[in-house]
């Protein structure tokens, strides 16, 4: 089985040799462009392509710039069978806080602008359905957050908003009479993409402060190196322990 890891937030600060065996690095032509670079990794027999979303040696681009067809294209060409990803997210939902991780079970997606379908370069698509998150990846991911030692929500809804600006606190109230535990700006449309071409799809949610007009609960704010290092351990602690190394 092979799977992709979409890195998040300061996923571009992260030394991967630090934390896996780097093996082959590819960038990959799609009909909707080049994609983000892909590098094997592989740390106590458990492997998988990984990918920083929004730039390999620092902050090249915001998740409303992100292509997320080119690379959701990309790893399906690269045999993927699930996807994994770590986010960056500001917390809604009381009870929540900085450094707390949520594997959410759900999504509000708020986006207006996004190109969610592979269109007619796809014709064998699928609609994507009512559960955006497989279930037995986000044990997996729950499961790996106690292992690495992270305190985690095993549900919440996730809300997307359009960006690339931050949301006001009538929307983040908004969004939470919603029932949304966190928000974010990347998930959509990847979720949709994903599920457009048969990928299942997992996805932990860091806290790195709190939403607008919550601050005055946490003020902290952690968009540091660590991180990205907490997010790819805990992708890798929910890998099988056996994946098929890239031909």
């Amino acid at each position: 089985m092979s799977i992709v890891i979409f890195g998040g937030t300061a996923a571009y600060h992260l030394k991967l040799a630090d934390h896996a065996r780097v093996g082959e690095r590819r960038v990959l032509d799609t009909p909707f462009g080049a994609s983000a670079p892909f590098v094997h990794l592989e740390h106590e027999g458990r492997g998988a392509w990984f990918s920083s979303r929004h730039g390999e040696d620092g902050l090249q681009r915001t998740a409303a710039f992100v292509n997320h067809r080119a690379n959701l294209w990309a790893a399906r060409e690269l045999g993927a069978e699930a996807v994994l990803s770590w986010n960056g997210v500001g917390a809604i939902a009381p009870g929540l806080s900085v450094g707390q991780a949520v594997v959410p079970d759900d999504v509000l997606d708020m986006t207006r602008a996004r190109v969610a379908t592979f269109g007619d370069a796809l014709p064998e698509r699928r609609l994507p359905g009512g559960a955006p998150f497989a279930a037995d990846w986000r044990t997996r991911l729950t499961a790996a957050c106690a292992a690495v030692g992270v305190a985690c929500a095993a549900h919440g809804t996730y809300v997307c908003s359009e960006g690339p600006r931050l949301e006001t606190a009538a929307e983040i109230a908004l969004f939470g009479w919603g029932g949304a535990a966190v928000v974010g700006m990347t998930l959509a449309p990847e979720i949709w993409l994903a599920a457009e071409i048969g990928l299942a799809y997992a996805s932990v949610c860091i806290i790195t402060n709190m939403a607008t007009g919550r601050w005055h609960l946490d003020p902290r704010r952690d968009f540091g190196p660590g991180v990205g290092v907490t997010g790819l351990r805990i992708c890798l602690a929910a890998l099988p322990a056996v994946v098929a190394h890239p031909a």
